[in-house]
């Protein structure tokens, strides 16, 4: 609860940098091997933040406590922010910490209806539509959600930056959202681990990316040249020691003009 309450603060900002340093801190100070995925996974945070185009559409989907919109908020000037949350008590904390997001209590996938999703309580942001879930956590809570699309709550012009993590099912978000996609052509962050939900394998991931003309992208390759991952680079990534968790999905059209802006918030002439 203390946690909730000081995401969207300078204090709450300050200690996820805090946090951030005392990991990479035990990392090369133990387990070296994951020091390049965390590494990664920092660096996607901190341009997360900063990329949405000023006055822009930003989305957040599976917004959890909210720390990825504060730091939206924060560094960059979009225009509009809207979440998606499907755990009905985050969404009534959500709503009165960030009374000036639009936020919308549902999970999104490929079509509409109700389904069962699985809240983990020892960590409720592993939480997820995975129906495996429940025989791979030690105490859970299972209720039903409306299911809907991106295109049937989101307005398909104007979003610039769209943030999936809902732990293993962002290949079912992206199919929901074809004509957003086709409309406004964002960049996306989402998250991809080994951990695949039956019918979202990560092969099929990846190649929604490629059939929509995107490059799959390291953070740490955002802000340079060179092509965007071959499906069997994607798929290695997701081997120990991992590259990342989370990657970056450019519309090709849009990948110098988005490694310019990377390049710019990173401090590079």
């Amino acid at each position: 609860m203390l946690k909730q309450m000081l995401v969207n603060s300078s204090v709450g900002q300050a200690a996820l940098h805090l946090r951030d340093t005392v990991e990479l801190h035990r990392a090369v100070h133990g387990q070296r091997e994951a020091l390049g995925c965390l590494a990664n996974d920092i660096l996607a945070r901190h341009l997360l933040d900063r990329l949405c185009a000023d006055g822009a559409i930003f989305v957040d989907v599976g917004c959890h406590i909210g720390s990825v919109l504060a730091g939206v908020a924060r560094y960059s000037r979009p225009g509009r922010m809207i979440a998606v949350e499907a755990i009905p008590e985050k969404v009534v904390s959500l709503r009165r910490r960030f009374p000036d997001v639009e936020i919308h209590e549902c999970a999104v996938g490929d079509h509409e209806g109700e389904v069962e999703f699985t809240i983990d309580l020892e960590r409720s942001g592993f939480s997820s539509l995975d129906p495996a879930l429940k025989d791979r956590i030690r105490s859970g809570r299972v209720i039903a959600v409306r299911l809907t699309t991106l295109d049937a709550i989101l307005p398909h012009e104007g979003i610039d930056l769209i943030k999936i993590d809902v732990e293993g099912a962002e290949l079912g978000v992206l199919r929901g959202a074809q004509a957003l996609v086709a409309a406004s052509r964002p960049v996306f962050m989402f998250e991809s681990g080994p951990q695949e939900m039956e019918g979202f394998p990560n092969g099929a991931l990846w190649q929604w990316f490629e059939d929509h003309d995107y490059d799959v992208v390291l953070p740490n390759r955002l802000a340079h040249f060179g092509p965007g991952m071959s499906r069997d680079i994607f798929l290695d990534s997701h081997r120990y020691p991992r590259h990342t968790t989370n990657y970056f999905g450019i519309p090709r059209e849009r990948r110098d003009a988005t490694r310019l802006r990377a390049r710019a918030l990173l401090g590079f002439d």
